[in-house]
């Protein structure tokens, strides 16, 4: 295991430490088609800043979509827990959006390259429901990524991949070290600024929903 001592992010497979879940959260549709690999770190990153503990799924890249680009995106789908309202949820979302540079004032905002896209697919609530997750309806270009945060939530088997992988390596990280992407994961920001990664394997489910370890304390 490599922790670098640089206050930048960090991996580490360690435990999360033991929490209660919040109530309910969001499953995320995110995409990325400005620096795609480094803008998809960037943002579960900054939703770990916000969120605690988040769940991200593998990341996946896709051709654009209803927009004519030569450049391809990163799509992958998370799950934050919050309490809030969908509107500031998706407030919180932009913001983020707009930190990495996004102009969401430009008259073609939704047809033109960006480096951060982030909708809000679905408002989870616990005990959380199988059916009930299934009749939410992802873009078919998020149904994979979508489908491995079901499973974590409902503590299925995760499937295997159905598309492109795009696994991106984590800044200050020595070479073949787990990138993110590459599996489902657990993602959060510890005391020393690094963000701590926990693999799929590290997940412990239980069969009404995540397992407690996977959450920090929710400052929102």
């Amino acid at each position: 295991m490599h922790i670098p001592t640089n206050g930048t992010l960090m991996d580490a497979l360690i435990p999360i430490p033991s929490a209660p879940l919040p109530p309910a959260g969001y499953i995320l549709g995110i995409g990325t088609n400005v620096e795609p690999d480094r803008n998809a770190v960037r943002i579960a990153s900054r939703l770990a800043d916000l969120f605690g503990s988040v769940l991200i799924s593998r990341f996946y890249r896709t051709d654009p979509v209803g927009m004519s680009s030569a450049h391809p995106f990163v799509n992958y789908c998370a799950y934050v827990p919050s309490a809030l309202e969908p509107a500031c949820c998706k407030r919180l979302c932009v913001e983020i959006e707009l930190a990495l540079g996004r102009d969401r004032a430009h008259p073609c905002c939704k047809t033109r390259d960006r480096p951060a896209d982030i909708d809000l697919i679905g408002r989870v609530s616990r005990p959380i429901a199988a059916d009930g997750l299934t009749a939410l309806r992802p873009d078919a270009y998020l149904a994979a990524p979508f489908a491995e945060i079901v499973a974590l939530l409902t503590g299925r088997s995760v499937p295997p991949p159905r598309g492109e992988l795009c696994a991106a390596a984590m800044p200050g990280c020595q070479s073949g070290s787990p990138r993110l992407g590459e599996t489902p994961a657990a993602v959060h920001r510890d005391d020393g600024a690094g963000l701590v990664v926990v693999l799929k394997d590290g997940l412990h489910r239980h069969a009404d929903g995540l397992h407690p370890a996977l959450l920090a304390e929710q400052s929102l």
